[in-house]
């Protein structure tokens, strides 16, 4: 008799370390899930930390990541059309859009849509300068102003 109390007590035991078990295994396949989950929407968004949505670009070769803020700061451009028509996607793997042009000056236009200037404009000569206006112009990015 006390055998069975016992025995009867262990498989209470046993029984509910089974539930435990199944509870806890339950959880962790959620937890999965969620992740899972949350780490599509992050790919799918391709959010950076300011919670913009980061674009990546391949121009020349060159690698750019930048954010869509920043290429949609002026409107009716290149990248305004690229971004919001619909029609184009990224071209690779990794998500990036190719373009086909010099990195070396995408880099000073880039920055210009980042900080609404061009350092040392007034330093280019005129065949430099109009180098890059043609750069900014298939851009459709406002060429700025030169400044003394």
């Amino acid at each position: 008799s006390s055998y069975t109390a016992v025995e009867d007590a262990f498989k209470c035991i046993l029984q509910t370390l089974t539930d435990a078990q199944d509870c806890i295994q339950n959880k962790w396949e959620d937890f999965k899930k969620k992740r899972a989950d949350l780490e599509r929407k992050m790919n799918e968004h391709n959010l950076v930390l300011n919670g913009h949505k980061r674009v990546s670009l391949c121009v020349g070769g060159q690698i750019f990541d930048t954010t869509e803020e920043t290429l949609l700061k002026e409107k009716e451009t290149f990248f305004w059309a690229m971004l919001r028509s619909g029609q184009w996607q990224p071209d690779d793997k990794d998500g990036r859009y190719f373009i086909d042009r010099s990195p070396q000056k995408f880099s000073t236009v880039l920055d210009y849509l980042r900080d609404g200037e061009v350092w040392n404009l007034n330093r280019l000569s005129t065949d430099e300068t109009n180098k890059l206006r043609k750069e900014f112009d298939f851009y459709q990015v406002p060429f700025p102003e030169v400044t003394p």
